[in-house]
């Protein structure tokens, strides 16, 4: 039988060692921009709105755990590359409707509807994932070619038991989560509430195991900080099942093969010394879909990869 403490200990490792991703993606400035959309399907979709409203639209998915605030990191890159970046809470994270039977291929189509609902029904747009995001992103990149001016996977995950993948540091308790979801609850729950009396603590015990370029950039900056706990609690605000809904779908089969995407302009960032998403994961996108090109930082971790190449990113979606 297993204990709450081992769902504590699996939900904490996961959350803190994603966070270390998530903690610095969360810094948000005043101008952002929220939203809410009611898809056709009656559903609700809630997205952040950053860079220049009347550039080309980007959509931008975020990681596990997190929230459509993650995108302010690369906010003033977005104004400079003139980018309309929406980034989108999924299902049961933040505002988002809860959809307890949703999977990875329901994606696209609510994007589409989406796109619709601001008035693209009839133009392309593009498609960021990062960590998390990634599923997402090469979903659309599936489903939807034809309305894709570009896709990019940054620091993406890759499916569960992916040939010649290493695994990264969250993928443990990924797999936990996924196969115990009530303990999973119980311990996002617990997590969130500790992450709001005392994120330091949180976040000093795993910030030894960060690569030295994420920890410069999330610890030598205390805004990161201040906008760890609006983070998560945007992520957790309906509940924790978003969340742990969002894990089990990360780490079991995603309903479709990478191999089949094609049609579609397809870039891959990955940072050389990435602790959660593991470098071999960007070898793996870039092997399985055709055409896609690769870079490697070998300076980067799992957060600077955006940061320090946002602008050579963002410039992608420019057709």
């Amino acid at each position: 039988m297993i204990s709450r403490r081992t769902a504590l200990v699996a939900s904490a490792a996961f959350l803190t060692t994603a966070v270390s991703g998530q903690l610095a993606r969360a810094a948000v400035t005043s101008r952002y921009r929220r939203g809410r959309a009611r898809l056709p399907s009656g559903c609700v979709l809630s997205y952040c709105e950053f860079g220049e409203p009347s550039g080309p639209l980007v959509f931008y998915f975020h990681g596990t755990p997190g929230s459509c605030i993650e995108a302010g990191l690369i906010e003033e890159e977005a104004c400079q590359t003139g980018i309309r970046l929406i980034a989108i809470d999924r299902p049961g994270i933040g505002s988002s409707t809860y959809l307890p039977q949703r999977c990875i291929l329901d994606w696209p189509r609510q994007v589409v509807q989406l796109a619709d609902c601001l008035g693209y029904s009839n133009s392309s747009f593009g498609v960021l994932g990062l960590s998390g995001g990634a599923p997402y992103a090469t979903a659309c990149a599936l489903k939807i070619p034809e309305r894709l001016t570009h896709v990019a996977i940054v620091s993406g995950h890759t499916p569960p038991n992916a040939p010649g993948v290493c695994p990264g540091t969250a993928d443990n308790s990924i797999a936990f989560l996924g196969n115990h979801p009530r303990l999973g609850r119980f311990g996002v729950r617990l997590i969130s509430r500790r992450l709001d009396r005392r994120p330091d603590k949180v976040v000093d015990k795993v910030s030894k195991d960060w690569t030295a370029s994420d920890k410069q950039l999330i610890l030598c900056n205390p805004r990161y900080y201040n906008h760890l706990v609006t983070m998560l609690r945007e992520a957790t605000q309906c509940g924790p099942e978003g969340v742990v809904t969002d894990v089990q779908l990360l780490g079991s089969c995603w309903g479709f093969e990478l191999c089949s995407i094609q049609g579609v302009s397809v870039s891959i960032w990955q940072g050389g010394c990435d602790r959660i998403a593991h470098p071999t994961m960007g070898h793996y996108f870039n092997q399985q879909i055709a055409g896609s090109d690769l870079t490697i930082d070998p300076r980067a971790g799992h957060v600077t990869v955006l940061k320090w190449h946002a602008m050579e990113i963002l410039s992608r979606f420019h057709v």
